[in-house]
């Protein structure tokens, strides 16, 4: 700047010199810069993100536009820079966003201000004026610049011991307080171990690492109901021997410990059970627990119903009062407890889970087993007639070459139903983490259809795309979802003679997912426009619907649904309001970019249906 001049209504602006021109310069590419880069973030996100970079866009254009009008002045053109007020809006808008949006952990910043500031204004406001009536008390006279210092000093102690109130705060829990601080710790440190052990047998092991070791107890045992047999079994145990009756056999239900704890639904100890009060069956109790070294159970209950209880030896009080006392204690109990309920639970839903998967495989056999018998009646005829006249025939060549063709058609007919019984049945463990190819499971399914004479006049209409790579899915879980949705489908006899369509596709949604389509429908004239897609749970299984057909089949979508669930699909229906017209399968990919899975083209299976039609050129109703 070279000097001041008058311009317009400001007597003193600025003279530009030769450095301005290229500061300027400088100045205005990099407002440009940052302005881009705040345009491609908003271009680059999506949602709640992009609304954010929109306000910071829409605030800084106002205030930097605001703020170019006050350079006209420096060049001579008389424009007041009344743009200026924008800076106020700037400001206003990239505060609001900041704190909106926590950006910056700004919000930490404003609440501590506003704390040393409240601080300040109260203590301060009362404190500081005593001060300097003190000075004129004492001195006869306010001296301005001891007043200064003096206010100084006074602002500077009030922020230094409001931080030293954290810090000493802490001080005193880790020193005078220790035994609080470690205990709280420890308590803390259990939790965080157990909640994240589900496995039964290690979450024993961990809890009766830190209750029965930690309490100097000589034995230490944890039981758990098991269905199959009514009796708690020791799932976890220490202080035993391996072959000691009461590990090796646990408790009946309908034995006195059991029954005891079921009754009084709290914690039972021998010192109680010996009391004077006892009667003959407690001090029985007594007695045998002592044999066994056990003093202390605590049960766990879950439904109104004991699932187990901790058993524990001779517990060392001074060991106890170590750990902090009573409340410590009981503390932990309580978390050992609760974190055994849920692992008894869990692992009770999954048993449940397990009975129904069986069931249901259970039903698709006996579907699969009626196709397998119609298709065997058929070729035994055959055969058995072909045998008897063979003997008769057996120097006429033609017929014993048309015998040989058609009794091994039949017999690879044969083959290949019981070979897909043996896939299905065979332990699910043996098909999990498989890479297997959807077109191979819908053909399986359809194996069975076209064995059943009850849909030999169905139209079967195959659209496999040859983009659709081979996952790691359960098979045998697929092919459940794909043979329910089938078999519900078939209930309706109004539609046994018409046209099936089946499509497969691997296609991309938002976000990048990938996802494999396996959408089966009849085709009829009127499903066209008035259909969409619907979850079971929108269906609802109380209407009408489902007094027309087997409730079996209902649960079988149910189930259908809940297997897509734990493989992270989806399973719909598609429905025009009335009836269900068929439904859609989505299974994640989760496809890398460097195309893990192949993508090249395959050949599509086939089997040798003579009611089948292919027409890839036909349209797609879930599009």
């Amino acid at each position: 700047i070279q000097g001041v001049r008058q311009i317009s209504v400001f007597p003193f602006w600025g003279v530009p010199g030769l450095a301005f021109h290229f500061c300027l310069i400088w100045w205005v590419g990099l407002v440009i810069f940052a302005h881009s880069l705040l345009v491609q973030a908003y271009a680059k996100e999506k949602g709640l993100r992009r609304r954010q970079f929109l306000y910071l866009l829409v605030g800084s254009g106002i205030g930097y536009i605001g703020g170019a009008t006050n350079y006209p002045l420096w060049y001579g053109i008389e424009i007041l820079p009344y743009g200026t007020i924008g800076f106020t809006v700037y400001i206003s808008i990239v505060a609001y966003t900041l704190l909106r949006f926590h950006w910056l952990e700004f919000s930490v910043y404003v609440e501590k201000g506003l704390s040393y500031f409240a601080i300040l204004l109260f203590v301060s406001q009362p404190v500081y004026p005593m001060l300097l009536f003190a000075q004129k008390s004492l001195l006869g006279a306010i001296n301005v610049r001891f007043s200064v210092v003096q206010l100084v000093l006074h602002l500077l102690t009030v922020v230094g011991v409001y931080q030293m109130k954290v810090g000493t705060k802490g001080a005193v829990a880790r020193t005078i307080l220790k035994g609080r601080e470690l205990r709280t710790q420890a308590l803390s440190r259990f939790s965080s171990k157990v909640a994240n052990i589900h496995n039964i047998q290690d979450l024993g092991q961990a809890i009766l690492e830190t209750v029965g070791k930690s309490a100097g107890a000589s034995k230490a045992a944890i039981f758990v109901l098991q269905v199959e047999g009514n009796r708690y079994r020791a799932v976890s145990s220490f202080g035993f021997a391996h072959d000691h009756p009461v590990i090796q056999n646990g408790w009946a239900i309908s034995d006195n410990l059991p029954q005891l704890l079921l009754f009084t639904q709290s914690r039972v100890s021998i010192e109680e059970l010996k009391g004077l009060d006892s009667n003959e069956d407690e001090k029985r109790i007594a007695f045998i627990l002592g044999e066994a070294g056990l003093e202390v159970f605590y049960p766990i209950f879950g439904n109104n119903q004991l699932l187990g209880f901790l058993a524990l030896g001779q517990i060392s009080g001074e060991a106890i009062r170590m750990m902090g006392g009573k409340t410590f204690w009981n503390t932990i109990i309580q978390e050992s407890a609760l974190a055994l309920e849920n692992a008894i639970l869990r692992e009770e839903i999954h048993r449940s889970q397990n009975l129904l998967c069986q069931v249901d495989r259970l039903r698709s056999l006996e579907a699969m087993a009626n196709g397998l018998t119609q298709e065997l009646h058929s070729p035994l005829v055959s055969i058995k007639a072909f045998v008897q006249v063979a003997e008769l025939r057996r120097h006429d060549g033609e017929f014993m070459d048309r015998l040989h063709r058609i009794v091994g058609e039949d017999l690879a007919k044969i083959e290949a139903l019981t070979k897909e019984m043996r896939e299905y049945v065979k332990p699910l463990s043996g098909s999990l983490n498989a890479k297997i190819h959807v077109h191979d499971i819908i053909d399986s399914c359809l194996l069975f259809v076209a064995s059943n004479p009850s849909y030999h006049k169905i139209m079967i209409e195959k659209m496999f795309s040859y983009e659709v790579p081979m996952v790691s899915v359960d098979r045998q879980g697929l092919m459940q979802v794909i043979f329910n949705g089938l078999l519900f489908l078939f209930k309706d006899p109004s539609r046994l003679s018409g046209t099936l369509r089946i499509q497969t596709q691997a296609e991309r949604e938002g976000m990048g997912q990938n996802w494999l389509q396996v959408a089966v429908w009849w085709k009829a004239q009127e499903t066209s426009l008035n259909s969409e897609l619907i979850s079971i749970e929108k269906w609802g299984f109380d209407g009408s619907f489902f007094d027309e057909h087997d409730t079996s089949v209902a649960q079988g979508l149910i189930l259908a649904s809940q297997i897509m669930q734990r493989h992270s699909g989806r399973f719909q229906l598609l429905t025009n309001g009335r009836d269900i017209l068929g439904f859609q399968i989505q299974l994640p990919l989760s496809l890398p970019y460097n195309n893990e899975y192949s993508l090249t083209p395959i050949r599509i299976p086939s089997i040798p249906l003579k009611q089948e039609k292919v027409t890839p050129e036909a349209g797609h109703l879930f599009s």
